[in-house]
This record gives structure tokens, sequence and C-alpha cells, in this order.
């Protein structure tokens, strides 16, 4: 588990310790002082790296809803809808209401120009449940008629064999934040 969400931390830290280690020496003209700069900037460029390959759980849940949206924004175009959508797979055995709701949603319901804003993610129960806050702006069409759509969601995840996958979800108010209900689409 990396120490940071982010490696601007570590970096920042590491640059900040050269201009100190610097400005040390420009003081006391001791050149054991600027032995520490080039460590500090490999660290830096280290912390960068590792960053890029360490993936905390929180990441992992923000991929893994951008997978979901994309994938069922996808599914929804698709021409062939008799086939078993594929965006199920992220809800959990046990979720059968949104399974079953999400499967309906992806025949009926087609989404373009999807945008995803404002994500947030808690992560709790000693990182084995999380839950994501976000908005989901985009052009909807449902039957015949459509328009551009504003939502606002927060889906609660549980870590199920390695895998994130969706307990519940609650469609909230854009404005208020209040819970709604979700449309029915069947």
């Amino acid at each position: 588990m990396w120490f940071t969400e982010d490696a601007w931390s570590p970096i920042i830290a590491c640059l900040v310790g050269c201009g100190v280690l610097f400005g040390a020496y420009a003081i006391t003209q001791r050149s054991k002082l600027l032995i520490g700069i080039p460590v500090l900037l490999v660290v830096a460029v280290l912390a960068f790296f590792v960053d890029k390959a360490v993936v905390t759980d929180r990441e992992r849940v923000e991929l893994t809803l951008l997978d979901l949206i994309n994938s069922f924004v996808e599914e929804s175009q698709q021409a062939d809808k008799n086939k078993e959508p594929q965006c199920i797979r992220f809800f959990s055995e046990q979720n059968k209401r949104d399974r079953a709701r999400v499967g309906a949603a992806v025949v009926f319901v087609r989404v373009d120009d999807q945008r995803i804003t404002d994500v947030q993610i808690q992560m709790t129960n000693q990182n084995t449940r999380a839950v994501t806050h976000f908005r989901a702006n985009g052009n909807v069409t449902v039957g015949g008629g459509g328009g551009h759509y504003s939502s606002r969601w927060e889906l609660t995840w549980q870590k199920e064999a390695g895998e994130w996958k969706v307990t519940t979800t609650r469609m909230l108010n854009v404005m208020t934040g209040v819970e709604q209900a979700i449309p029915r689409v069947d």
C-alpha cells in the first residue's frame, strides 16, 4: 500500500528539501550539503514511478466505477440488445434488484456523450467496502424521446473474491442530495 494517494506530496517534499539543502549550502558553503540534492531528486523520480506502479483500493474502486459506466454506455449504444448485458458483472450476485434494473436499462435506454464528475470515494470496513458518490451527465434517449439528463448517484461496493462489486445503488436529487426513486424503464 502506498502511503499517499498521489505522487505529488512526496515529490514536492523532496523539492522543498532540495531547496533547503541548497539554501543551507549558500549560507554555510559546506559542499557536503550538496550531496543530498541529487539523492532527493532521485527519490522524487522514484516516487513518481512507484505511485504509477502501486494501485490503492480507492483507485481500484474508481477504475471499476468508470469501467462500469463505460460498459453500460457502450452496451446501450449497441444495435443487438438481445444478448445478456455484460455491465451487470459489476454488481454482486446477491444484488438481484440492481442487476435486473441495469439489464433492463441497457435494453431500453441509449446514452451518448456521458460525462462523469465529482467522483468521491469513501473507504470503510478496513478497505473491504467503499461508497462512491458521483454525478453523471449525458444525452439520454428512451424510446423515441430524450434529451440532456443530469443525475447524481451513490453506489456501495464490497470486495468479493478480490473484485469490487456493487451491493446497493441510490439515485440522489441533483440539487439537494436527497434519495429519489430510480425511474422505471420497462
